[in-house]
């Protein structure tokens, strides 16, 4: 069910590329968070687990808890349309998805103190490796420091994110549910900057299919699978696995904006995603904490 979900994530950039060129990406972020979160509160509602849900209460988990993983939401969502916009589809996503792993070894290193395992830390090198081939694939491949940070940041929220939503699920609430207040929440943070961007594209035919599509696939019906799938691996793993985003990125994105990487850049990308077989080959048993 991760893999099912990383594949709806990696049509984001994609999306985000069809749409009207002069859509914002903080715009895009907002909007998709928060059509997202009524489509996530629809489907609570529709099973029949609403905000009255008695299998578990927000409050058998800790404020801070769900704060932070809709922090952690709100700064993926925004870092990463950015990245997008300034490095392009494949080299964005390849960055924000291969750093995740490795700021979440690190952050379950420093809260849990017990170092992931040797499978994760070999699959993580391998995918650096490949990042570092992307930085250096040369003139022909749209890399830009700008896009990179963003990227990176975007990682960070995105590891942040796991590491919160895992300890929100062992609570015993329903994925859906749990999901639906994560992005409730993180809407809330988003919504004053829709005063400072332009929305004139919203009005457009291409820009209303765009955020319902973002909203509905990649929040709704990924963030679904994501956290069901969550349960049962631990968050280092969840975002490893989350690594077959950046192949169906850049497979839709050579295929359908005519945007191909050079070379070498292929290579790194072909490294990273390498880095998701060998990680998978492990099991989950032996990352859970």
């Amino acid at each position: 069910m991760v893999v099912f979900a990383a594949m709806c994530f990696g049509t984001t950039g994609t999306a985000q590329k069809l749409g009207p060129d002069n859509s914002s990406p903080l715009g895009i972020a907002t909007m998709r968070t928060i059509i997202g979160a009524a489509l996530l509160y629809g489907l609570a509602w529709y099973l029949g687990l609403d905000a009255r849900d008695k299998i578990a209460r927000p409050t058998s988990v800790r404020p801070y808890i769900w704060v932070c993983a809709a922090a952690g939401m709100a700064l993926f969502a925004g870092a990463f349309f950015a990245a997008v916009r300034e490095t392009g589809i494949s080299i964005g996503t390849v960055f924000a998805l291969g750093s995740a792993p490795l700021i979440t070894g690190c952050l379950s290193a420093c809260v849990r103190r017990k170092l992931p395992t040797a499978r994760w830390l070999i699959a993580t090198a391998i995918a650096i490796a490949g990042m570092t081939l992307l930085v250096t694939a040369g003139k022909d491949t749209e890399v830009k420091f700008i896009g990179v940070m963003l990227a990176i940041a975007a990682g960070f929220g995105y590891a942040m994110f796991a590491m919160c939503s895992k300890k929100i699920l062992a609570s015993g609430i329903r994925a859906e549910l749990a999901m639906a207040r994560v992005f409730g929440i993180a809407a809330v943070m988003m919504a004053p900057s829709l005063f400072f961007v332009n929305l004139g594209w919203l009005a457009t035919i291409g820009g209303a299919v765009l955020v319902i599509w973002l909203g509905a696939v990649t929040v709704a019906l990924a963030y679904w699978s994501y956290s069901t799938g969550l349960r049962n691996i631990a968050p280092s793993e969840a975002t490893m696995l989350t690594l077959a985003e950046p192949m169906v990125a850049t497979i839709l994105a050579a295929v359908l904006v005519d945007e191909r990487p050079a070379t070498l850049a292929w290579l790194g990308i072909v490294i990273v995603i390498g880095a998701l077989a060998y990680e998978s080959r492990g099991g989950s048993a032996s990352m859970k904490h």
